[in-house]
Parts: structure tokens; C-alpha cells; sequence
């Protein structure tokens, strides 16, 4: 199974339930400092489209993100075009 991972500048909205209101903070901010996972909270997540066209990717064991620079929803302009060269690229 294959993986890739994108980041992009957007908006999004979270909402998150709980007993107090000082327990919902706390979920939050352990989600802001990258110490849970917002999917582990049963929070409900709405992503809104991009603010602009650059989006990232990164391809398994990269360990970097490589730039498109104008998101066209197009495979091969987005993807192939901007492949990191040191990775075999393999479509199904």
C-alpha cells in the first residue's frame, strides 16, 4: 500500500467535546504541541480548501516535502513532474 503525506496552508475548524471545559483545552493544546492525535479525541475536523497554490508532499521514507507550485489536480503536472529524483516512482 502506498503513502504519501501533503501540507498546505488552510483553514480548518475543530471541534472537540468533554466533560469541562479545561479538559477540552487541554486535548487541544496537546494536539497543537503534536502529543495526540486529533483523530484519538473524537474531535470533528472540517479542512477548508487551500489559501493559495502551494501545496506539499512527501512520499514514504523521504523525510522532506517537495513543492507544487500551482496545485492543478493533475497526477502527473502535480505528482510525476515534481518526484524527488532519488525515489522510483511506481503507479498502480
Amino acid at each position: 500500500m502506498a503513502k504519501m503525506t501533503f501540507r498546505f496552508t488552510t483553514e480548518c475548524e475543530v471541534t472537540i467535546e468533554g466533560n469541562t471545559y479545561e479538559e477540552i483545552y487541554l486535548q487541544f493544546k496537546d494536539m497543537m504541541h503534536g502529543e495526540r492525535n486529533i483523530a484519538t479525541q473524537g474531535a470533528s475536523v472540517k479542512i477548508y480548501p487551500p489559501e493559495t497554490d502551494t501545496i506539499y508532499f512527501e512520499v514514504e521514507k523521504q523525510e522532506s516535502f517537495n513543492e507544487i507550485d500551482r496545485f492543478k489536480g493533475d497526477f502527473k503536472k502535480d505528482i510525476e513532474d515534481n518526484w524527488p529524483k532519488q525515489l522510483p516512482l511506481i503507479i498502480h
